[in-house]
């Protein structure tokens, strides 16, 4: 039927009928040519970007670096002075930032080199976010040691940053470098398996507290899944030994392991020793996991570690407890023996992140947790929900978060504790009852969570559950 001849009519009444009529004969031209009225661009916000996807321009990577006057600026700008491992990462992730930290700059800036042989300080706090001349990518990778760029670098990125560091040699590096820009992708790993070992020496023992506030609570909402359900090894008192945890691992693969207990920090007559065996974890029979037997023969493989005990993670110069216990303790010699070792990354997360088949990250301590932190003692109150959520709601999601992204809440604690910190200061100048003994309490809280640290590469994500 040629078009022209097709009936058409319209809802529209002439008083008598329906409007009717035929289509024209040049209807078929009318049909191929625009009559639409262009829709303008809705005046809405666009929608902010996903914060899980790091390749986005506008969420970003990057890398911080020493920085040397050894080298020209431009040179600087394209990283030449880097580790060769550092140099085939920031080529695997084309247009990423390289930053710099001077030790002699002011603190929250870090520098940036141009390629034109220009420079800037870009501010930690409020600037805009992404890949940019200007512009803070939201993830960070420090590459160097604590004594390069210090762990109060790494304290202050955390809190407007998905901050992780790498410190190995270049051997172990280019090993973890090679596994992380491939994705893991030979790695054997399940999440649907993890694996959770708590000490318990009993109350008043802070391992109890540990247990009961951490890793007792992500147990449960981990068994709770219904793809891990009892797939989870959670190994807790009198089963949570080194060798208990050894043999779990083996039989598992964990994509994820949280570990509670106390950090080794012996002998301190001996400070060379103390500092190869510094931050193992230590089980309810004095034994410790060392990385030796650790890996006698099993890999981490891509596994992500939370270990939630004191130096885990490593050591600072100093302490920032001094003066807060009486002279001559027990925790007062601790203190002061660890922070005489200097600063530096424990053997254990050296150790997974450079393996043969590496780990993804490894999150622990600079300093120690004080039982203070983990349950307010005048309401019972527990204070690591944001932990429990990171290891958990956070990483498990059915998209997950890369472990920068997951661990941020935890950071944004620090901002508030210490702005909480600073209104307590002049609630004991006006002679508050008990604002002394809050703003103890408080500062303890704050400067816990602020020596929680990420190491390796801040981007790394879970596999999915299966």
């Amino acid at each position: 039927m040629p078009v022209e001849s097709e009936a058409i009519s319209i809802n529209a009444w002439t008083g008598t009928a329906g409007a009717t009529g035929t289509l024209d004969v040049d209807a078929g031209k009318w049909g191929v040519r625009q009559h639409l009225q262009d829709v303008p661009q809705a005046l809405a916000a666009a929608e902010p970007a996903d914060l899980r996807n790091w390749r986005d321009p506008e969420v970003g990577w990057g890398v911080v670096l020493p920085d040397t006057d050894l080298f020209s600026k431009i040179d600087r700008a394209h990283a030449l002075d880097a580790a060769p491992s550092i140099k085939t990462l920031l080529a695997s992730r084309p247009g990423a930032p390289v930053f710099r930290y001077r030790s002699t700059g002011v603190r929250g800036f870090l520098r940036r080199y141009y390629a034109d042989g220009s420079e800037r300080d870009v501010a930690l706090s409020g600037p805009p976010r992404g890949i940019g001349d200007t512009k803070l990518p939201w993830y960070m990778l420090i590459a160097g040691t604590p004594n390069e760029i210090p762990w109060h670098v790494q304290y202050l990125m955390n809190a407007t940053c998905f901050t992780g560091r790498l410190d190995l040699d270049e051997e172990a590096s280019a090993r973890y470098v090679d596994a992380l820009v491939n994705g893991w992708k030979e790695s054997v790993v399940s999440s649907n398996r993890p694996v959770v070992w708590a000490v318990d020496n009993g109350p008043p023992d802070i391992t109890w507290l540990m247990r009961g506030t951490i890793a007792d609570p992500v147990a449960a909402k981990l068994r709770a899944d219904l793809q891990i359900g009892n797939k989870i090894a959670h190994l807790a008192g009198a089963t949570a030994t080194a060798s208990g945890f050894i043999n779990a691992v083996k039989l598992a693969q964990p994509a994820l392991i949280v570990t509670t207990s106390h950090g080794l920090t012996s002998p301190i007559s001996d400070p060379a020793v103390m500092r190869k065996q510094l931050g193992l974890l230590v089980d309810g029979l004095g034994a410790s996991i060392t990385p030796e037997a650790l890996l006698d023969d099993w890999q981490p493989d891509g596994a992500i570690w939370y270990a939630h005990a004191c130096c885990s993670a490593g050591s600072d110069v100093g302490t920032s407890y001094k003066g807060l216990v009486k002279a001559g303790s027990s925790v007062e010699q601790t203190l002061e023996a660890v922070g005489a070792l200097g600063a530096a990354v424990a053997p254990l997360p050296k150790a997974l992140l450079g393996a043969r088949k590496p780990a993804r990250a490894f999150v622990g301590q600079v300093e120690p947790t004080f039982n203070y932190t983990l349950r307010n003692p005048e309401n019972r109150q527990v204070l690591t929900d944001s932990i429990q959520k990171a290891l958990y709601n956070h990483m498990f999601r059915r998209e997950p978060e890369p472990v920068g992204m997951a661990f941020a809440r935890c950071y944004r604690h620090v901002g508030e504790l210490f702005a909480q910190w600073h209104q307590l200061v002049r609630d004991v100048g006006r002679a508050v009852p008990g604002a002394r003994e809050t703003a103890l309490r408080v500062q303890l809280m704050a400067i816990d969570r602020q020596s929680m640290v990420i190491l390796g590469d801040p981007t790394a994500v879970l596999p999915p559950l299966t």
